[in-house]
């Protein structure tokens, strides 16, 4: 008796010489996901406890300073007009006191643009390093 020939059943059953790469991606992706989420909620669990404080124990930031120049000439630190020969003596005891404030420097427009350099160097060389030249929008 002659049995049956499988060439055409053995030809399905011969190894593949290529890697399915579907199932390798989707446990990748699944990996992914595992870790994104839960690195996050082991940051959360690091043993630090904080300091409590209120808006009110930080204090309130000064007010600018303003330090303006009209069209004479006059000179003003916020609304109070000061002798020329005193701006630079105010202006470096306010320094000594708040050297970290800011200092909004305005002047008339038609106030010459030399005079303005001159205000601000002066500004800048008594101490105050946050200054800022002051303007008004168009209308």
């Amino acid at each position: 008796m002659q049995l049956p020939s499988m060439s055409g059943e053995e030809s399905e059953l011969e190894p593949m010489s290529e890697i399915n790469v579907t199932p390798l991606v989707d446990v990748m992706l699944v990996l992914l996901i595992i870790f994104m989420v839960t690195a996050p909620l082991m940051m959360s669990q690091l043993p630090i406890q904080l300091p409590k404080a209120s808006l009110q124990q930080m204090g309130k930031p000064p007010d600018p300073l303003i330090v303006s120049m009209d069209l004479q000439g006059d000179y003003f630190i916020n609304s109070d007009p000061v002798v020329s020969g005193q701006l630079e003596s105010r202006l470096r005891g306010i320094a000594q006191h708040q050297p970290d404030n800011v200092v909004y420097v305005r002047a008339d427009k038609s106030v010459s643009y030399g005079k303005v350099v001159a205000l601000l160097q002066m500004v800048g060389s008594v101490g105050f390093y946050k200054v800022s030249l002051m303007s008004q929008a168009p209308q």
